[in-house]
């Protein structure tokens, strides 16, 4: 969580990468959101800088190595796949793993069997997703989410000197409630009806702070996606959200993860080719 401080070799290596990605940047049309989304933001990192001193690896023997960690979105294997997918476009020699729980939230990954298998894949730079579990607590604590975060940014740290992190912010959700209920076939089923989880803005929020704290990249994929007013419908009505509306259809999740590989590569290229 330091302040990175260029070497000269590092430029240079760098300025190799810048090369590679503008060959690629060039080839390449960048994906977009459907056109029924609202209100969408640029897809930017915020302080991507901070992971310039891994992606100057690539062009390094033996090159990167890039671990993606997170809840169900990323356990899912859709997510990760698609950031693998477009990275190698850029990165076609890089190392990739993705590890992910059901249900986990921050605080799952500090603990010593998760830092384990972090450790053992020995990453240059750690892709974090989570967000989604935090937002649907019974009451969100901001102070405890950014203490787990701190806790686990450290633990990872402190098991592979030199890594990079990158968080991301959960795309949003809804929040189910049981309506009513009748009977079919003998059994007793139940409606429901679903309200947009207000909780994900505020998750959202002590994530990109916590990394302009920290000095850490962070991909704002709630605000980018809409934000506040959208991020969840967008998602919904564009056909993309699953039917719990909490996760996502494969093609939600391809779309979110050659979008998120897609911030890495332009912010990386656009800024060592100046």
């Amino acid at each position: 969580m330091e302040r990175i401080i260029m070497t000269r070799e590092n430029r240079v290596c760098s300025l190799l990468l810048a090369i590679m990605m503008c060959l690629t940047c060039q080839a390449q049309r960048w994906t977009s959101f459907p056109a029924s989304f609202k209100h969408v933001g640029k897809n930017v990192l915020t302080d991507g800088e901070y992971l310039d001193s891994a992606l100057a690896l690539a062009v390094d023997s033996p090159g990167i190595t890039i671990m993606h960690i997170g809840d169900s979105h990323v356990k899912g294997k859709y997510f990760p796949n698609a950031v693998e997918a477009a990275l190698r476009t850029a990165l076609p020699h890089m190392r990739w793993s993705f590890l992910g729980i059901n249900g986990a939230c921050a605080s799952r990954f500090y603990e010593y069997d998760m830092l384990t298998r972090i450790e053992a894949a020995k990453p240059d730079l750690v892709i974090i997703s989570f967000g989604t579990n935090e937002s649907h607590a019974p009451s969100y604590n901001a102070t405890q989410h950014a203490e787990d975060l701190l806790k686990l940014v450290a633990s990872i740290e402190s098991k592979c000197p030199g890594v990079r992190c990158l968080l991301t912010t959960p795309p949003g959700s809804y929040l189910a409630k049981r309506a009513g209920s009748y009977r079919r076939r003998g059994r007793r089923r139940y409606t429901y009806t679903h309200t947009r989880n207000e909780n994900t803005r505020l998750v959202a929020n002590t994530i990109v702070e916590f990394g302009k704290k920290n000095h850490i990249a962070v991909w704002n994929l709630f605000d980018i996606a809409g934000g506040e007013l959208c991020a969840s419908s967008n998602w919904l009505e564009a056909g993309l959200m699953n039917t719990d509306q909490i996760h996502y259809t494969v093609n939600g999740y391809t779309l979110m993860g050659t979008m998120l590989a897609e911030a890495v590569i332009k912010d990386y290229w656009q800024r060592i080719a100046r």
